[in-house]
């Protein structure tokens, strides 16, 4: 019976090192990425800041809805500066964008249109 809980908090104590190391070591957009738990989803933005360089990249931190009108900040990047007033799609699992496109103005819901508009 020692044994049994000895084997026992050892697995436990071993999964909490891996754990505690996993959250301090992996960045959280990775983590985000692999996490099953995050779901995808679609902010409306529009292009609305100066971009910030780096490393011959522009990153761009907005804020913008989902079709439901709820409020995000998402940050990505370009290896060009956007357009101006451009609206796009961005689809992220949280901290994590998978892509982004530019969108016509007539493509955005009517919640986002409202919010975007209301800013």
């Amino acid at each position: 019976m020692k044994k049994v809980v000895k084997i026992t908090v050892g697995i436990v104590l071993a999964l909490v090192v891996i754990l505690v190391g996993f959250f301090t070591l992996v960045p959280e957009v990775e983590r985000d990425l692999i996490n099953p738990f995050v779901p995808k989803e679609e902010v409306y933005v529009q292009i609305n800041e100066e971009p910030i360089i780096d490393a011959r990249r522009y990153e761009y931190t907005l804020i913008g809805y989902t079709e439901d009108g709820d409020k995000k900040e998402v940050t990505f990047s370009s290896t060009r500066v956007l357009k101006e007033n451009a609206f796009l799609i961005v689809t992220a699992k949280r901290s994590y964008v998978e892509k982004w496109e530019e969108i016509q103005v007539e493509e955005l819901p009517d919640r986002v249109k409202e919010q975007l508009n209301s800013d």
